[in-house]
């Protein structure tokens, strides 16, 4: 058995390794979008090389993610990396309470915005590097993690 931390993380890494291998077949000698590498937009908002931002945009992906956290209503989850919030939008649907780490104010502000309009108040962001700060007290860790962190 294992912590629902590392089973969380176990299965983000098993889920992006297998999308890798699924759009490596499929794009076989695809030339990559312009600014794919850096720099892809969300919102208006463009992604920063320097802390390893990628953006969760399938949502079959976070439905995934969801389903192997096996979330409670009574659970505090701990979201690192919220990006513009598609996970931390179901997050505070299905738990009592979400504490999401962001290290970019630029999407710590994105993801406030976001969930404000679902009238929710469970939402606490945290804009801090999650590396260097004091983790909170949770119940069950669910992130996309950012890849500066993952490796």
């Amino acid at each position: 058995s294992c912590s629902s931390l590392s089973c969380s993380l176990l299965l983000m890494a098993k889920v992006k390794k297998q999308n890798l291998k699924k759009k490596a077949k499929g794009k076989a000698g695809a030339t990559p979008a312009k600014g794919a590498a850096s720099g892809a937009s969300a919102g208006g908002l463009v992604t920063n090389k320097k802390f390893g931002q990628h953006l969760l945009r399938n949502p079959g992906i976070v439905d995934k993610i969801l389903n192997a956290a096996e979330l409670k209503p009574s659970d505090v989850a701990f979201e690192i990396g919220p990006g513009t919030g598609n996970l931390t939008v179901k997050l505070i649907e299905s738990c009592k309470r979400v504490i999401a780490c962001e290290i970019d104010p630029r999407m710590a502000a994105e993801v406030r915005k976001r969930c404000s309009g679902t009238g929710r108040t469970n939402l606490e962001v945290r804009e801090c590097d999650v590396l260097k700060e004091k983790w909170p007290i949770f119940d069950v860790c669910v992130a996309n993690l950012p890849y500066q962190i993952s490796s």
